[in-house]
């Protein structure tokens, strides 16, 4: 094993002991791919860091990490499923919105974790390309990132005065 692939597998074991515990879960499966990270009920799936990802995207990783940590700690899926409506887009609105407030609580409780949420918010939204605005995508999307930085009282640079005020146009 060579030593950057070391520096890689501490950081995956690193990435899984936090989850478990900020999360207080350890009964989570964290399983590292190659495809987006994402969470479904306890399998949590993980971008796979390599050495030039760890030296650029750092703070990213972490913050998609800690996300999903504060997910597992804070979201109640229960409470959460009373409010559902089976509907595309007001349940998808209802899941950033909530997502946005474990974040925010969250980032409250552990300083560091807001850095890196912080951090990767201010990342996704100076590198979204313009495709990514469609009518639904666009109001899901203001939804996310209007919310947690009111909630977190956070400033968000890159595409995020853009969606304030699509928000607020639509509201």
């Amino acid at each position: 094993m060579s030593n950057s692939e070391h520096i890689v597998d501490i950081f995956k074991r690193s990435l899984k002991a936090t989850i478990k515990s900020i999360g207080k879960n350890n009964e989570v499966e964290i399983n590292f791919v190659t495809e987006q990270t994402s969470k479904k009920g306890k399998q949590i799936q993980i971008t796979l860091p390599t050495t030039s990802t760890l030296k650029k995207d750092l703070s990213y990783i972490r913050g998609e990490t800690d996300s999903i940590a504060l997910e597992l700690r804070l979201h109640d899926s229960k409470i959460h499923n009373q409010y559902t409506t089976g509907k595309k887009i007001p349940d998808q609105i209802l899941s950033v919105i909530e997502k946005s407030r474990c974040e925010a609580k969250g980032s409250k409780d552990f300083r560091g974790i807001k850095v890196n949420i912080n951090k990767k918010h201010n990342l996704d939204l100076l590198n979204q390309s313009n495709s990514e605005f469609d009518n639904d995508n666009t109001l899901i999307l203001a939804f996310k990132y209007v919310s947690y930085a009111k909630l977190s009282g956070q400033k968000l640079s890159g595409k995020y005065p853009y969606y304030e005020t699509f928000l607020k146009k639509k509201l």
